[in-house]
């Protein structure tokens, strides 16, 4: 009984490695693209103090708001990440491109905490969950109206930005827009340094399962395997003595039953 508890410990640590595995995976994949959103919003903050002067013409400015659209454009993008055959930045809703084209930005059409499927949860330990996504209406979603409460999302942003600058709103851009954009990175960083804290816990949680492995699998040695050499010399002392046992007997019992009759 003990064994088979052993062995069902195993097979459980055997899944929720492989669950960690995929939650690594999907994590580090959306990391990886947030890096790139980071130092495209980086970009678009040097264009946007270009944008903010007084002296730029009016041709300059129309320059600087298409590389405004160009980077709502790779934004959108990479918002359509995949991880495998699954988009990380989906939500629940991981089948389907999570960002469409719509005019000059970008339609959300993946799951959100609106609609209650924006959240992947995994199991990766008994009683131990851990969400391994960032759905792309937190932080992506462009042009579209916001449900939740905080600030507006990147490419919302981005957008103002882009108009601001092309119709020469300088002071909008120096007031609100530059503000806007440093905030919209600290939230990209918060992002993936949360990222980084899940990844580094997966690590430890891998490891721990590692250790936990070693140990069933000695308590399940210790129960079923035998001692090899002790069990040959107890099998050949047994032998002996059987042997020994059946020779003692025979010779008490020479005589036959004639013997007897005389």
């Amino acid at each position: 009984a003990q064994t088979l508890d052993f062995r069902q410990s195993l097979g459980q640590i055997d899944q929720f490695n492989r669950t960690l595995d995929q939650a690594k995976g999907f994590l580090s994949t959306s990391e990886t693209s947030l890096s790139s959103v980071t130092d495209l919003l980086r970009q678009a903050r040097s264009l946007a103090v270009q944008g903010a002067s007084d002296n730029t013409s009016a041709e300059t400015r129309q320059a600087l708001a298409g590389q405004i659209q160009n980077i709502i454009t790779q934004i959108g993008n990479i918002g359509n990440t995949s991880y495998g055959t699954r988009y990380v930045f989906g939500g629940q809703r991981t089948t389907d491109k999570p960002f469409q084209g719509a005019g000059d930005g970008f339609k959300y059409v993946g799951g959100s905490a609106s609609t209650g499927d924006g959240d992947i949860t995994l199991d990766v330990g008994r009683g131990e969950a851990l969400k391994a996504n960032v759905a792309g209406d937190a932080i992506l979603s462009p042009l579209v109206q916001q449900t939740s409460p905080g600030p507006p999302p990147v490419t919302s942003v981005l957008g103002k930005l882009r108009d601001d600058i092309a119709f020469g709103a300088s002071g909008e851009v120096s007031r609100d827009d530059l503000a806007a954009l440093d905030t919209q990175i600290n939230n990209v960083l918060a992002a993936r340094a949360d990222i980084g804290a899940k990844v580094q816990r997966i690590d430890l949680t891998k490891q721990r399962n590692e250790l936990s492995k070693v140990n069933f699998t000695k308590f399940v040695s210790d129960i079923e395997d035998t001692d090899i050499p002790k069990a040959v010399v107890e099998l050949q002392t047994a032998q002996t003595a059987y042997q020994a046992a059946l020779q003692a007997t025979s010779r008490s019992f020479q005589n036959s039953l004639l013997d007897f009759l005389r």
